[in-house]
């Protein structure tokens, strides 16, 4: 289904394309290696960012197993609402990497800055938000995603789980919005560094800290590596090396 809605939806796009003029006045091209050489300088480590979440928690899964399966159900549980949570400060962090791209095209730099700074507003009041609806709901949350036959480990794990992370998403807002700048302005090498620091500290924390700490050893390492993440990216971002990225 993605495949052929794909190819429908390139089929119009060519159609749209062609009928434009160019402004050197030559036909349309449908290929240029220069202009998929920039892109996917950009894309690739935008790709290997949106996907560090996901072989984050793929990684640290046999910490998890260690357990047992009622600790795994819950923290699974616990997991498919942290997604849900999640998508309101990814859309900020595409926002904000959208809105820099264009103002430096536009050659209005300030703009930016005044745009990540309103971000970190708009960042704040969606992790209050998901702090008041986790710590007051939780019970109710995860036992709808676990059923009437789950067990009381279960449900304590998922219960656990959602309590300590709701403090912790106005962390990963700050990181998606300060990587966003930097993807969005094309300083790609600190943010892929970023990003394989963040994953390998809530890999090597998992798996080190889990005989010590048991079970929460798996998420305490999670906003260790979301707030190491933002340190650098921010960092970079103070340096201002990101307005002279062409």
């Amino acid at each position: 289904a993605q495949g052929v809605s794909a190819l429908i939806s390139f089929g119009i796009l060519m159609k749209k394309l062609r009928g434009y003029e160019q402004e050197d006045g030559d036909s349309f091209r449908l290929y240029d290696s220069s202009m998929l050489k920039a892109g996917t300088r950009i894309a690739v480590p935008s790709i290997l960012q949106q996907s560090i979440v996901s072989i984050g928690m793929m990684l640290v899964q046999s910490v998890v197993n260690s357990f047992g399966s009622a600790a795994l159900a819950g923290y699974s549980a616990g997991i498919r609402i942290e997604g849900i949570c999640i998508v309101p400060m990814s859309a900020m962090g595409n926002a904000v990497s959208t809105f820099t791209a264009q103002n430096i095209g536009a050659d209005q730099k300030d703009r930016v800055v005044q745009g990540y700074h309103a971000a970190y507003g708009m960042v704040a009041f969606f992790g209050v938000l998901i702090l008041v609806i986790l710590e007051t709901c939780n019970r109710g949350i995860i036992g709808a995603f676990l059923g009437a036959d789950s067990t009381g480990i279960a449900l304590s794990t998922g219960v656990s789980y959602l309590r300590f992370m709701g403090l912790f998403f106005t962390m990963i807002g700050l990181k998606m919005i300060t990587d966003g700048l930097l993807r969005g302005a094309g300083d790609m090498t600190v943010f892929t560094i970023s990003n394989l620091v963040n994953l390998g500290i809530r890999v090597a924390f998992a798996f080190l800290m889990s005989p010590v700490l048991g079970m929460p050893a798996v998420w305490y390492a999670v906003p260790i590596g979301w707030t190491a993440n933002y340190l650098i990216s921010f960092c970079e971002y103070r340096t201002g090396k990101w307005r002279q990225k062409q």
